[in-house]
């Protein structure tokens, strides 16, 4: 498919492994596209692969020809003016709007993380919310979960997962102990010996309805069901371990970025109403 695409990687040699290009040097240029060598290190700013392309000649070059190609189909598109069909540009405003929402995230986020004030202001009030919790649960595996099935246990569908796991909390509920529970009837075979104790969970490192429950959850108190991929948890907060703002300061940029968004979305647009309903 590539092999009649006419692409000039200008400089190669100096691209793949002999010496330094200006950061005004074109490094990529097809049909009047081009982008500089400070350009598309910048374009890449973040991605993994541009730290392994410069420290070696062979992924650079890997890399360059796999955005040349690129250019090359974007020229090609661009003479056929795709990029001005309306149906195209209206993908493109959409593919946009992401790119921007998630670049509108990024700057909060560092806006955030550079105000200490408003960070420990933040922490100091809820300083709770940010302890993490010991967790316990027991899993009731579903069909397609991407948890090993137990040998000798049955391949449970979703509606059948569902009344198990409904069965052993009301067992819990009765008086059951947790730990011993979890070790005959859990499907975690990473938490199974230890009665189903995760340790200390941190936020980020888990199932976003399994975070919201953990953190939501007071001591002691069992949860209803929570269904992830894997699928139904039982949980309890054994203790709650308070953390240093040091630890959490990126967390609470992160919350305090997303507040900010739900504050532009509240009253950022207008629906019609005759088209989409509502009130």
């Amino acid at each position: 498919m590539y092999k009649r695409i006419s692409v000039l990687l200008l400089a190669l040699g100096h691209f793949g492994a002999q010496g330094q290009v200006n950061d005004n040097a074109v490094v990529i240029e097809s049909a009047g596209l081009s982008i500089t060598k400070a350009e598309f290190e910048q374009m890449l700013a973040g991605d993994p692969r541009l730290p392994v392309a410069l420290a070696r000649p062979a992924a650079k070059l890997a890399l360059g020809t796999d955005f040349g190609k690129a250019f090359a189909l974007e020229a090609e598109a661009r003479r056929r003016q795709l990029d001005r069909d309306p149906a195209v540009q209206l993908k493109i405003r959409s593919y946009t709007q992401q790119l921007l929402a998630n670049e509108l995230l990024i700057k909060l986020r560092s806006g955030f993380l550079q105000d200490e004030a408003q960070l420990r202001a933040y922490y100091e009030i809820n300083k709770e919310a940010y302890a993490q919790p010991r967790v316990r649960h027991i899993l009731v595996r579903t069909k397609s979960s991407p948890v090993a099935l137990i040998k000798g246990r049955p391949d449970l569908p979703l509606e059948q997962a569902r009344a198990k796991a409904e069965a052993l909390r009301l067992r819990l509920v009765n008086g059951a102990d947790f730990a011993g529970l979890a070790k005959a009837e859990s499907d975690d075979q990473g938490s199974l010996r230890t009665g189903g104790d995760l340790g200390f969970v941190a936020k980020g490192s888990t199932d976003a309805n399994f975070e919201a429950a953990a953190y939501s959850l007071a001591t002691g108190v069992l949860s209803t069901l929570i269904q992830t991929e894997f699928g139904f948890h039982i949980l309890r907060v054994d203790e709650r371990q308070p953390m240093p703002l040091a630890a959490v300061k990126a967390v609470i940029a992160n919350d305090l970025a997303h507040k900010e968004l739900d504050g532009i979305i509240l009253n950022g647009y207008k629906l019609n109403t005759v088209y989409f309903g509502g009130p």
